[in-house]
């Protein structure tokens, strides 16, 4: 999707992989509540201009003299990548650690500053909104639909035909550091559409089989949304199965969460 990729933070001043030393993202609810047992309210925060103090741990608070960017809270990343997303859905913020003055024996604490909220879907890869469309769209699948996408999957590639899409999309993501711990965009989307796709067919009251063709048409989708500004013709083909079934990804809405462009209240730098 021209124009709908990574290049839009550009636009907005932000480059995610050009952060200043010291500054990250963080995950939140939709609402601007922290995820799990953080109860802060990130929102009132921006809006008040107040630092949070980081727990490492329920009730303890991150010491000065730690480092804080893989101790702090398990939603808080380093600067140089986007957070590894565990939840849908969710908010997405720019952040900053300081020390605190609050400094006793043990030391200072750190604390979080909070300088925007940005559209979720940045930490969803360069077609990221066509990503949480994806997921959206597919955890509200009918049973029939499911089913059409069993069917659709030997469809595109009849059998005794093998699409290599996959692995050269895989070995394209490699190469793009989008298939690795440290940036895992293409292990990732895979797996929120798998989970999208049980969840759909939980709420029938039937469940989805390991490796089984529905489930495969949606990974395949979710792998193409991971390398398609790379590849368009890589995602074109992965994309086959789910068109059959549900027709063309792009054209579907974005969740109103994801597609959130009102965090103009405080500055980048």
């Amino acid at each position: 999707m021209a124009g709908l990729g990574w290049e839009r933070w550009a636009s907005a001043g932000i480059s995610p992989a050009d952060l200043p030393d010291g500054w990250g993202w963080k995950l939140t609810r939709p609402s601007g509540r922290g995820l799990g047992d953080d109860t802060v309210d990130y929102v009132a925060a921006l809006r008040d201009g107040l630092t949070v103090p980081i727990e490492e741990q329920p009730g303890v608070l991150l010491r000065r003299r730690k480092q804080p960017w893989h101790r702090a809270a398990p939603h808080a990343t380093d600067s140089s990548y986007l957070p590894f997303v565990t939840d849908f859905p969710f908010g997405l913020w720019i952040i900053t650690f300081v020390a605190s003055g609050d400094e006793d024996r043990k030391g200072r604490n750190w604390h979080q500053k909070i300088w925007r909220r940005v559209p979720a879907w940045w930490a969803l890869g360069p077609q990221g909104r066509t990503a949480a469309a994806l997921i959206a769209r597919i955890e509200r699948a009918t049973w029939q639909e499911i089913l059409s996408m069993r069917r659709s999957y030997d469809r595109a590639w009849p059998p005794g035909y093998q699409d290599r899409a996959w692995y050269e999309a895989a070995d394209l993501a490699a190469s793009a550091d989008r298939g690795t711990p440290r940036s895992a965009l293409w292990p990732a989307l895979i797996r929120h559409a798998e989970g999208a796709l049980e969840r759909a067919a939980r709420s029938h009251g039937k469940r989805i089989r390991a490796f089984s063709d529905e489930q495969k048409t949606v990974a395949f989708a979710a792998a193409a949304l991971a390398v398609e500004d790379l590849s368009p013709d890589l995602a074109r083909r992965l994309l086959g199965p789910l068109r059959l079934s549900l027709g063309d990804a792009h054209a579907w809405p974005v969740p109103s969460w994801a597609d959130w462009n009102r965090g103009e209240a405080g500055q980048l730098l």
